[in-house]
This record gives C-alpha cells, structure tokens and sequence, in this order.
C-alpha cells in the first residue's frame, strides 16, 4: 500500500503539484516587464504561459477530474512527481533552446513534454478501463484526445526552431498553433466545462450535457485534423474551413453551459474570467475564419494570425488558467468547507475590477489604437491579471498562520451588488485613463502634432542609405539620424527567421 503522503487524493501543499505553474506565471510578469531587453520576446511570453504555465495545469487538473469522475484512484503521487518534474525539465529545455538557437536542446525538450503527456495519456486510459461505467466517461476522452495531439504540435515546433523558408514557416506555425492552441489546450478546457462550469455557478449539470459532449468531441477533431491538415498541404480555404468546424463544435458543446448560465449567472472571479475565456476564444476563431477564407496568401495569413495570438492567449488561455485555478486551489488545499469558502474568497478580492480591467484592455489592444494607448492598456491588461499571483501568495500566507474554522462557520460567497458594480467601473476607468493618458503623451496620433511640416525643408539632392538588420523580432541599430533634406534608403536584412511567433 502507498503510504499516506504518496495517495494521489490526499489534499494539502503539494510542491511539485502547485508550485510551477506559480513560477511559469511569475517569469511570464517578469518576462513581459523586461521585454524590451528580452530575444524573442513575444514568442517567450506565449509559450511561458501556454507552454509552462497551462501545459503543468492541464497534466495535474485533468488527472484530479479523471480521479473524481470515474471513481477511481490513479497514479500515486510519486508517479505524478516524476512526470511533472520531466515536463517542466522539458519546457526549460525548449525556452532555453530556442532562445539560444541550440536546436538539439530544442528537440530535447519537446520530447520529453512529449513523453511525459504520453505518459499522461496513458495513466489516464488506465484509469479509464480499471472504472466502472460512468455517465462522464466522454469528458475523460477529451483528455486523452488531447494527450494525443501535443506530441504532434510539439513535434511541429520544433521543426520551427530550424531554418525555414517562407511558405513553409507560415504554414506549419499555422497548424503548430491549431493543434496546440485548439486541440491540446482547447479540447482539455472544453471537455473540463462540461461539468465544471456547474459547479463554479452552483447549480445543477443541464440534463443535454452529456449528450452533447458526446456529439461535439468528433466535430472538433474532424475540424483539428483538417486545419492543420491543409495548412500543412498550403490550402487556405480548406484551412478556414476547418476552424469553422471546430467553432461549430464549440457551439454543439456550449449549448448546455449557456443554458445553466442563464439560470444562475457567474458571481465570482472564477465563473467570470472562465467565461471571459469562453467568449474570447470563440470571438478570436470567428476572426480567424474569416481572416484565413479572405487571405491571398500565406503569408498574409500568417500577418492576420499574428495580429489575433495574443488576444488568444491572454484572452482565451491566461483568463481560463486563473479563473479555473482560483476555483481548484482552495479545493486541493482542504481544511474543511468553511476554510475552503474562507480562501476562496480572498482569493476573489477584487474580482470584478480585475475581470473589467484585463478585458477592456484587451479590447482596446485588439483595436486599431496608437502605439502609446495599446502599450498603456497593455500595462492594465497585465497588473489586472497578474494580481493573481501576490493575492495568491496572501492567501496561503494567511491560511497557513490563521487558526482553524469552526465547522459551523460560514465565510461570505456573494457581494453586494453595488460594491461589485463600483469595482466594475474602476476597473473601466483605469483603462480610459490609459487610453486617455496614451494620446495625451503622444498628440501626434490624433492629428495634433504642432511640429513643422516636412514641406519647409531644403532638399538637399543628397541620399543616406541605412542598414537594418531585423533580428529577435528587433531593428538594429534602433535609432538612426538623416541630414535635413536628404533623401532616406532604408535596407532591411532579416538575419533571424528561426525564432517562430
């Protein structure tokens, strides 16, 4: 028998279970922060979060539901260690491969994140076949269909950090992205709401669930599978085509979770960056449709694409990450119902300002703003969601130093209305103060410049040509200096095409 510290069930603090995706977030602030400095920085930023953060999410969060679904227990938690410890070894080896253009420590990496979700995927249909029959046995094989997909994604990008030529780098990024993104990380979220989405509303599971799980889960892999099928054969239409079909199998499996929606609406910051996520994911794919069908080319594709993965990832993965660990957290780390509600609630601090702040900045990203207004909203987009990390630490500071609840102590669920609304509007405000301050800084983007017009300068008949050379997704040298008058020749050499966004 296992002893009682290594049962995979038993709660408490559990390193290796709650501390890297902590840290992922951590470096993701930090990175974001220091990018200006940083190689790579955009592609750093997505795969911290997606990559690190999400991927350790997804392998210990999908192995809990799997063990309370079906009844069953599964691999002890030494067994667990081992394989979280060789993923997160993995991501490491990936980041600081690709960064230091050291492909063989690239293909390292990416398979041993492979391994050890294959690993995963096997623990689980293990765990699948020792069960009895279970009503909720189609969300376990969204697991499985996922732990299918990332090697394949994994696969492709490694073959990214190679030198490839256009179109191919555009292509197979494309369905990199989709079998990641869509499959890896969208199936285990979508299959996870399906009984999750009631329990963080309270409310009972819609009686069409079950059922539409069951229908949906074919029509999103058929959609994955033609996807990144035709963006690996060069076919945009097929391609677009593809995402509309995944999108269509999010609206057969979505079906369920409007319905309980409409009868208890979200009321904590869990329910609600959840569903923010929700909302992102299918607006940035209804784009994505229609940006794939009317590109001309691949490569406009790509431009169209690049334009939409941060707002996916921030959107779509960050908020879905935060709400669902906000939820998890506090249930993994016990103490009893009422210290459950307890750290649930400070966790929750703050919910509505948060939830208002990271998502009307992100709208205001997502528009065709100045420079200065996205960078600013930007900055509240990032404190907005980013406090989760400090108010998490607080908590468990808190936890661990406060005397135990009384059984029959109740800790507050719900807020007053009026308290979540002024929130709310905070949360608003701090943006249009951002967007405000932005074209305040810089008149210029508003037609207001007062500087001379280039009309009143001597041409001189002269010509300064300037190199530029475009590596780490940077212009070196950043500033340049051109006589007044002359005429200017810029030569742009692109000398880093192995990094992929």
């Amino acid at each position: 028998m296992s002893a009682p510290g290594d049962r995979p069930g038993s709660r408490g603090f559990w390193p290796l279970r709650d501390l890297p995706v902590v840290v992922w977030l951590a470096l993701l602030v930090a990175a974001t922060l220091a990018h200006p400095v940083l190689p790579a920085p955009r592609w750093l930023m997505i795969h911290l979060l997606l990559l690190g953060a999400v991927t350790h999410a997804i392998l210990v969060w999908s192995t809990h539901f799997t063990e309370t679904l079906l009844h069953v227990v599964g691999p002890s938690r030494r067994q667990q260690s081992v394989r979280l410890a060789t993923l997160n070894l993995g991501v490491c080896a990936v980041v600081g491969g690709v960064l230091a253009s050291r492909w063989p420590v690239t293909v390292l990496g990416a398979t041993a994140v492979s391994g050890s979700v294959v690993w995963h995927g096997v623990a689980l249909v293990s765990m699948v076949r020792r069960s009895l029959p279970s009503r909720f046995s189609p969300v376990v094989r969204y697991y499985v269909a996922a732990a299918c997909l990332l090697p394949v994604g994994a696969g492709l990008g490694a073959s990214l950090a190679r030198d490839l030529g256009d179109p191919w780098h555009e292509r197979l990024m494309f369905a990199h992205a989709v079998v990641n993104v869509l499959g890896w990380v969208g199936l285990t979220v979508a299959g996870t709401l399906v009984t999750l989405w009631p329990t963080m509303l309270r409310t009972r599971l819609d009686p069409g669930a079950e059922r539409s799980a069951r229908r949906a889960l074919p029509v999103l892999l058929t959609g994955l599978a033609l996807a990144a099928g035709a963006a690996a054969g060069g076919q945009l239409l097929p391609a677009a085509v593809g995402l509309a079909v995944y999108l269509g199998g999010l609206v057969v499996l979505g079906g369920p979770l409007v319905r309980v929606t409409r009868q208890r609406p979200p009321s904590s910051y869990a329910a609600w960056s959840v569903g923010a996520a929700g909302l992102w994911l299918v607006g940035c794919l209804a784009v994505l449709v229609v940006g794939t069908g009317t590109s001309s080319d691949w490569v406009e594709a790509h431009r169209r694409f690049e334009t939409v993965t941060p707002l996916l990832a921030a959107g779509f993965g960050a908020q879905v990450l935060l709400g669902a660990l906000s939820y998890l957290i506090p249930v993994a780390l016990g103490g009893g119902p009422a210290v459950t509600r307890r750290t649930r609630a400070s966790i929750d601090r703050g919910a509505a300002l948060r939830v208002t702040g990271a998502n009307a900045g992100l709208l205001v990203c997502a528009l065709p703003v100045p420079s200065l207004v996205r960078v600013l909203s930007s900055v509240v987009v990032l404190g907005c969601l980013a406090a989760f990390v400090p108010l998490l630490f607080c908590t468990l500071r808190a936890r661990s130093t406060a005397p135990q609840a009384q059984p029959t102590e109740r800790a507050p669920t719900d807020r007053p209305r009026g308290q979540v609304a002024g929130l709310a509007v905070t949360g608003l405000a701090l943006v249009l103060v951002a967007v405000a301050g932005g074209v305040a800084l810089d008149p210029s983007t508003v037609g207001a410049a007062t500087s001379a017009p280039a009309a009143g300068v001597t041409p001189t008949g002269r010509t300064t040509t300037v190199a530029l050379e475009a590596q780490h997704m940077r212009f070196s040298p950043a500033n340049i200096s051109v006589p007044a008058g002359d005429r200017l020749v810029i030569d742009v050499t692109n000398t880093d095409d192995r990094v992929h966004a």
